[in-house]
């Protein structure tokens, strides 16, 4: 049994989180790069700073070389190591030294190569003293009385440096943090005031959802931003589509149940004058035939109803516009099927078709269905005696089934209305109908891509219904050669 904690919801997709990394995701980057180039640049400023200290001490020094009884002397002063002294605490080391003896100083300060140092010029390398990281500053200094360079040298640990750049670091860590919190509630502000217009947007839609209140009119796109235009507009379109579908089925609805109460009144009133008559009575035979006539009329009304709805929802076979049918061969069925029919109306029906299959596209129960009403719809409304004929041709991109009558024909203004579902011509003359026939071909000729015209005959009284029908493109239309006429 699945109870409602067995049922995960999905996790809906944030707009404003994704916009919000977005945007952050190049400001991080670019942050990033800033501080690398940054840290680079600290290294450099502290590197530089204490170097320059490293070379006044070295200078200090290297002023005070004397040479006396002819051997290398220096004057220490005191500045020249009190001007390192820091905060961290750092060791200075240092040492004067002539061709490799130690003038003074510390012993174990490592000797740079004097003939790789140029006379007068300070050098700087990294080294270790005692276990311990150091820069060194070293100097090759002449002094009179001697042919060689002196050299000198003072060397700090890197406490101070460290200390220092860290510092730095953490200051431009802290500046950089800061500034990405910064941006990041601008942007979510920013972000969340621009998506406001879809905020009231969606509570509109949401509005329309509460039971008792559902409502189809358009959204109003007055505020509607740019980007999701595009989305309402289908929406409106939709909804617009919806009001008129239901506004159709409740007018079906309502047509097509007063379409069934007339003839299940005729059965109920001839069941109960059959009720009242002796089986010898002659209005007793005459109410069978009625009760027949009014059962045939209640079974072609549900026969087309069922058609109007296959030809509304698609239902029924294959997709409509992926199957071929032979015109030639369904009209020829449909005219066999049709001759009882015209013979009950001393009618007479012909079939008028060129030699040869004619493909169409289109499923044969939708193409059999579209010429069965419109030979119906002729074979009804005809005079009494006339013709009924059906034509198939080819045409220059197609081909086309024409079905003509000797009727009254409909006027020119209500040849678009009559299309219209229950809608009949007053002035037509003939058996009342349920006004779905050629609203039924409509609807199946749109759905297999074909068209439907209704005209005047050019040759007399009467109308020519005439139904387009798409071939497959791999069939040139050939010209119509002359047919037989087949009469029924």
């Amino acid at each position: 049994m699945t109870t409602d904690a067995d049922v995960t919801t999905p996790r809906m997709p944030s707009l404003r989180r994704r916009l919000l990394i977005r945007m952050l995701l190049p400001v991080l980057a670019l942050a990033l790069l800033l501080g690398f180039a940054g840290a680079l640049v600290i290294r450099d400023v502290v590197e530089t700073t204490h170097d320059r200290l490293l070379d006044g001490s070295v200078l200090a020094i290297a002023e005070r070389l004397t040479v006396e009884d002819g051997e290398v002397s220096v004057d220490l002063p005191r500045v020249a190591l009190g001007m390192l002294e820091s905060q961290a605490q750092d060791r200075i080391y240092y040492s004067v030294t002539y061709r490799g003896a130690l003038v003074t100083g510390y012993r174990d300060l490592p000797a740079a190569v004097v003939d790789a140092l140029v006379p007068g010029a300070t050098a700087h390398r990294d080294g270790v003293v005692r276990g311990a990281s150091v820069r060194i500053a070293a100097q090759a200094r002449r002094v009179y009385g001697k042919p060689d360079p002196v050299l000198v040298q003072v060397a700090e640990t890197r406490e101070a440096r460290q200390t220092l750049e860290r510092r730095l670091l953490a200051g431009l860590a802290v500046a950089e943090l800061g500034l990405l919190g910064l941006i990041g509630t601008l942007s979510w502000y920013s972000i969340d005031s621009g998506l406001r217009p879809l905020t009231r947007l969606s509570e509109a839609i949401g509005r329309r959802a509460v039971p008792g209140a559902i409502s189809l009119q358009p959204l109003d796109v007055a505020g509607v931003p740019r980007e999701a235009m595009a989305p309402v507009l289908a929406l409106n379109t939709l909804l617009h589509r919806l009001e008129q579908s239901i506004a159709g089925e409740r007018t079906f609805t309502s047509d097509a149940s007063h379409q069934l109460r007339t003839p299940l009144a005729v059965l109920r009133m001839h069941v109960e004058l059959l009720r009242r008559t002796a089986p010898g009575d002659p209005a007793h035979a005459a109410a069978i035939d009625d009760i027949d006539g009014a059962a045939r009329r209640l079974e072609r009304l549900l026969a087309q109803l069922i058609a109007l709805a296959r030809a509304d929802d698609g239902s029924g076979s294959a997709p409509a516009s992926a199957a071929i049918t032979d015109l030639n061969d369904l009209a020829a069925r449909v005219v066999t099927e049709q001759v009882p029919h015209a013979l009950s109306r001393t009618t007479e029906i012909v079939l008028d078709r060129p030699d040869g299959a004619v493909p169409v596209v289109g499923d044969p129960f939708i193409v059999g269905e579209i010429l069965t009403n419109l030979v119906d719809n002729a074979i009804r409304y005809n005079r009494i005696g006339g013709t009924t004929t059906v034509r198939v041709r080819r045409t220059g991109s197609g081909a086309c089934a024409e079905v003509l009558d000797e009727g009254p024909g409909i006027p020119a203004g209500a040849r678009e209305k009559v299309f219209e579902r229950f809608y009949r011509v007053a002035s037509r003359d003939g058996p009342e109908g349920s006004g779905l026939g050629l609203a039924i071909v409509r609807a199946l000729s749109d759905r297999i891509g074909g068209a439907v015209t209704l005209d005047a005959r050019p040759d007399g009284p009467g109308l020519v219904a005439r139904v387009d029908f798409r071939v497959p493109w791999r069939l040139p239309a050939a010209p119509p050669p002359p047919g037989q006429p087949a009469t029924g």
